[in-house]
């Protein structure tokens, strides 16, 4: 056994003592967890996180608590500590790792995730390349995917099919709005490295989250918004308040492309804001920001890159993602993220960054 399967045999061990641990009594077993996980931080990410439990800890009514203790009892042990391990160890610990010891050598950026954007079509990528991409990203320290089908059956499909195929990376799936088909939701239950995001612009949200609930599957909820009036509705805290009897662990917030840049600016400050007064059991996130501040923390400069159904690489900026002309399609990953200039950036200094 590597060094590296030894320590996630002994994470594994730790993570299934403190479910148990939380399931009996959850401040003692999340103040245990914190300890633990403060003895084996390894990075500035996982300190940030674990400054941000310690904050929960203080406050002996944090709706974190709730957040917490929802996910605990109602997820599958086996699905909470497969898709946990995967995030927290494999992306944030070894993967990190991975991407800082590449980027001593060499001039161009290593994202800390990718965003798959999956089509439908007969010229769309299909799963194999997907397969291939994220084998690619794996060995560049990539363990975290977002991936956004357009609502097609065959692009849920392409999805679940590389999921399946890459089982020590995390994945976050944003169903389309107008995907609430029971069987096919069913069959994006079992795997346990995935979690589903529901839109709650769909017309069926509560019933699927609930459904989610129930079934012991790791779910989070998403809204797009694409204009001032949507980023203020956001920012005025209506929307996390409706969600708050249903909220999973993340209630994530996604700028459409013509979304001028401001209003990303104003909703990331308020999801951030919420987090460090712990305002709701769930944690309010703006997609592209938090996204590029979370890299910002673990590269030495901050990047966001997707890829478009047709295999075009994106890059991030000026609040939207911009193809960049350059094809993953047929060329290795790496030579791809090669071709783009890094641009440095300097993340946020204030405590409670999350």
């Amino acid at each position: 056994m590597d060094q590296d399967a030894f320590k996630r045999a002994v994470v594994e061990s730790v993570v299934d003592r403190s479910l148990r641990d939380i399931r009996r009594d959850p401040r003692r077993g999340i103040r245990r967890l914190a300890d633990l996980g403060d003895v084996t931080a390894a990075g500035p990410y996982q300190k940030k996180f674990l400054t941000m439990i310690r904050r929960m800890l203080e406050q002996e009514d944090s709706p974190y608590y709730t957040m917490v203790c929802n996910a605990v009892r109602s997820a599958d042990s086996e699905r909470l500590k497969t898709f946990g391990i995967n995030f927290g160890w494999n992306c944030l610990t070894v993967g990190t790792k991975k991407i800082r010891t590449l980027e001593q050598t060499q001039t161009w950026s290593i994202p800390w995730s990718l965003t798959l954007h999956i089509g439908g079509g007969p010229e769309d990528l299909d799963a194999h390349i997907l397969i291939r991409i994220i084998r690619e990203g794996m060995k560049l320290g990539i363990y975290t995917y977002f991936l956004f089908p357009d609502g097609m059956g065959r692009s849920i499909s392409t999805a679940l099919d590389a999921v399946t195929a890459s089982e020590d990376c995390a994945f976050f799936l944003f169903l389309p709005p107008e995907q609430t088909d029971a069987n096919v939701i069913q069959s994006l239950t079992v795997p346990r490295n995935l979690m589903l995001g529901i839109s709650s612009e769909g017309p069926q949200w509560q019933s699927l989250a609930t459904q989610l609930r129930q079934e012991g599957a790791l779910y989070f909820l998403y809204r797009t918004y694409d204009s001032p009036d949507e980023a203020l509705d956001i920012a005025s805290g209506k929307w996390a308040d409706q969600l708050s009897p249903l909220a999973g662990i993340g209630s994530i917030c996604v700028a459409g492309q013509d979304c001028p840049a401001q209003c990303g600016s104003q909703v990331y400050q308020y999801a951030r804001r919420s987090r460090i007064e712990q305002r709701y059991p769930t944690l309010v996130l703006d997609y592209y920001l938090d996204n590029l501040y979370t890299d910002a923390y673990i590269s030495h400069t901050a990047c966001l890159s997707g890829v478009c159904p047709n295999g075009e690489l994106t890059r991030f900026q000026d609040g939207r993602e911009y193809p960049t002309g350059l094809s993953v399609r047929s060329a290795h990953l790496d030579e791809v993220l090669s071709q783009i200039p890094s641009r440095p950036m300097t993340p946020p200094q204030e405590s409670g960054c999350f």
